[in-house]
């Protein structure tokens, strides 16, 4: 199946609304990569990611979204930035990258997090089927099991 977009429009939508409704800064279009963790980027990958105009560095999203997708799902990723990545340190308004600063920066707004879901949930529509996206095309037609 295809992948080139992984998020359902319909949600991904909901989401920045309701980001903006709670005063959360939020971005319809970007790039995240993906890397293996936990473990942060080394320079070099940070340097070539930057390069590549990717905007998030990320340790979710994969296989999640693929995993949606497989399964019709409406998936979309709210990404909450913690850190600059690696590779910026030049900079003196930036801090070098450490666990507990991304842990500290994520419970400092984790409140703003739950605030845009429970602004979020409420307003997605009841009934997935009255989607207008194509989600749930990804996996066809169910066929029933012989142990059903």
């Amino acid at each position: 199946m295809s992948f080139a977009y992984p998020y359902c429009a319909v949600v991904a939508a909901a989401a920045v609304a309701a980001g903006r409704r709670t005063g959360v800064t939020m971005h319809e279009r970007g790039t995240v990569v993906v890397v293996q963790g936990p473990r942060f980027s080394t320079r070099a990958e940070s340097q070539w990611f930057r390069a590549q105009g990717w905007e998030v560095v990320n340790m979710t999203q994969y296989p999640e979204a693929y995993l949606a997708r497989e399964l019709g799902m409406h998936y979309a990723g709210i990404a909450l930035i913690t850190d600059y990545d690696t590779g910026v340190e030049h900079d003196p308004g930036v801090d070098a990258v450490t666990q507990d600063r991304v842990f500290a920066f994520f419970e400092e707004n984790l409140h703003r997090m739950r605030d845009l879901l429970l602004d979020l949930i409420p307003r997605l529509p009841a009934d997935p089927s009255s989607y207008d996206c194509s989600c749930t095309e990804a996996i066809g037609p169910l066929e029933p099991h012989e142990d059903s």
